[in-house]
Parts: structure tokens; sequence; C-alpha cells
């Protein structure tokens, strides 16, 4: 789809807002679907294959901080957008990176608190500036209760989140990558001076987590027999977690508004199917018949 394809609408407001990278797109989608641009990087085609058929129009415009491939900014310029919406850390380096962004391309840019406990207020943020606020405010209250519950999740196991295929990346304590999981009060093993780094399966074994955890059925199908990775210290048998990665990922992959499916299972594994599916519904559009689980393995 060419880019110009964006501005679907005589009035100019379809597609008229730019998503800085994938957190923001995933909030965008959430809150005023048509009025995204395009992806900065398009889902995978069984994310769109879940998605309402909006998602697979979009065209992939790269994106305007880091992560992706980089966008083309005088194309971005080209299509006229009304605003630009960046989601994630507001440290100064995020808010130089949007002023300087904000004078090449000569577009307003927002950027808008990405912590996974003020996604009500992100929710309600981006419905003001996306003229969505009716809408916006019934999701931002399921998503405050969400969080309520989740905060008082009565904790879990120690794990170690295994990230890509090999899963010898993961997101150290206090990482953004493991907000979802810590916050419930699980005990994250993996110690480390930056938030998502490479290790050794015998750093993995010296931390001897109780529990792996992944979004990548590859890396669970891997290890489901492999000794190294299943055996604990005392001999035990180390469990299992598959997450659900799509559409979007539970953990991460982006951390965004799609993190709130993975609290909602937290506060409640047992109760949790029934409000996934409303959940689902509401930030994804789609008709939540199959809602995807996660799946233990002893």
């Amino acid at each position: 789809m060419a880019l110009a394809a964006c501005t679907r609408d005589a009035g100019g407001r379809a597609g008229d807002v730019v998503a800085a990278g994938s957190p923001a797109a995933l909030l965008i989608w959430a809150v005023a679907r048509e009025r995204l641009a395009g992806w900065p990087r398009k889902p995978s085609a069984q994310a769109l294959a879940a998605l309402p058929s909006l998602a697979a129009d979009l065209p992939e415009l790269g994106a305007l901080g880091g992560g992706g491939r980089p966008a083309n900014l005088e194309a971005l310029a080209a299509l006229k957008p009304r605003l630009v919406i960046d989601y994630g850390d507001t440290d100064p380096e995020n808010q130089a990176l949007g002023e300087r962004m904000k004078t090449r391309l000569g577009v307003d840019w927002r950027l808008i608190d990405g912590a996974l406990a003020r996604i009500p207020e992100a929710i309600r943020e981006a419905g003001a500036l996306l003229d969505t606020d009716r809408a916006a405010v019934g999701l931002a209250e399921e998503a405050a209760r969400v969080l309520d519950r989740w905060r008082r999740a009565l904790g879990g196991p120690s794990f170690y989140y295994a990230r890509g295929v090999d899963g010898l990346e993961t997101g150290f304590r206090g990482a953004l990558a493991t907000e979802v999981l810590e916050g419930a009060g699980w005990t994250n093993v993996a110690e480390g001076s930056r938030d998502i780094g490479r290790v050794t399966r015998e750093q993995v074994a010296a931390w001897d987590p109780e529990v792996l955890v992944t979004l990548n059925p590859a890396f669970a199908a891997a290890t489901r027999r492999d000794p190294v990775w299943r055996t604990r210290r005392n001999g035990g048998r180390r469990r299992l977690l598959l997450l659900p990665d799509r559409p979007f990922g539970w953990i991460d992959r982006p951390p965004s508004v799609n993190r709130l499916l993975a609290c909602t299972w937290l506060a409640d594994p047992a109760g949790s199917p029934l409000a996934l599916a409303s959940l689902t519904r509401r930030l994804y559009g789609m008709a939540p018949v199959e809602v995807p689980l996660p799946r233990w393995t002893d």
C-alpha cells in the first residue's frame, strides 16, 4: 500500500495520527484505531489474521525512536499527519527526541507515560487527544479494575523470563520487560545492570528459578524435555509457562496496553477467561472466539 493511502477520507481525520513506536501504535489502536496512520512495525501475518481487516490495510511506516526499521521522515511529513504520539519512558532523552522530531516534522508530538501502573491515565490522555473521550473512559475504568486486582495478587514463584528462540535473552530484575510478573509478586532471579541482556545457560542454572516463562512457542517446544533447562539444583523438575504472544505478547513485545491481559490472568488465573474475552475485544476489536490462555508444562 502506498503511504499516501493512509489519509483515507476527505476530512483528513482517518489515518492522521502517527505512532512513534509499537507501544504507541497499540495504545492508539485500542482508543481510536481509525486514526492510526500505519504501523511502526507491521504485525505478523498470524497477528493480522486475528485483528479486524483495517490492521492489514495499514502500511508499515517505520519507527521514530529505537526499535525496528527507522521511519523515512520525508515520507512521514508528506502524509501531513495532525499528531505524533509516543508512549513509553518519559525520561529527558525521550523528551528531547520528541522536541527534535517535532521540529523536523513540523507536527505536534505528545509523549505519554508508558508505566504499567499508569495505563488508565494513558488511555484517558490518548482519548482526549484523539477525540474519543467517552469510549476511552470505559476502557480506562476496566484497566483500573484489572490493575487493582493485579496489585493484590497473592504472589508467585521465582522465575526466569526466556526471550527469543534460544531463551538466552532476558529482562533483568526491575526491567520494564518483567514488570507484569514482578508486580504480581513473582521473583525475578535474573540480576544485571541493564534492562535486557544476554545470559548463559550456566547463569540460569545458578539462579535456579522455579519457573521458566516464555512467549516463544519454539523455545517452549525445544525445552520441553531438555534436562539442562528443566532440571533444578535439587533434582526436581522446573516448570515451564508459555504465555500467549498473539496478536501481541502478554509480558512485552511491545510493552503497551497488551500487558493488561497478563495482569488479568495473574490476578485470577482460574476466573480470568470471561474477563480476558472482554478485554481482548476492547483492546483489539477482535471477536474473542478463542481467547488464548497460558499453558503450563510440569
